[in-house]
């Protein structure tokens, strides 16, 4: 777990609320709330970002698999018409 800024201003908030300064306490609360809001956006962003990027890998995989595939079909569809037209001829 880490401690950031919003459970710093949560147990502040406390600490306030609790000796009655409750003006001061409601807007650490508040702030707190809104901190950890921002940064639970920001890291969702961040895992976003990372799966379309293996996303993004796993495409260009399949790419270079198929492109592969395509290219051995092409040399085994060759091989298969040279072999059947030889040259039976004595020369």
């Amino acid at each position: 777990m880490r401690i950031g800024m919003p459970e710093i201003l949560a147990a502040g908030s406390v600490v306030l609320l609790a000796t009655g300064n409750s003006t001061f306490g409601w807007v650490f609360l508040g702030l707190s709330i809104v901190g950890a809001a921002l940064r639970w956006g920001v890291e969702l962003q961040s895992i976003q970002q990372e799966q379309a990027k293996k996303k993004e890998e796993g495409e260009e995989l399949a790419k270079i698999l198929t492109e592969a595939g395509k290219a051995f079909s092409n040399l085994m569809q060759t091989s298969a018409y040279s072999n059947s037209r030889k040259d039976s001829n004595i020369h």
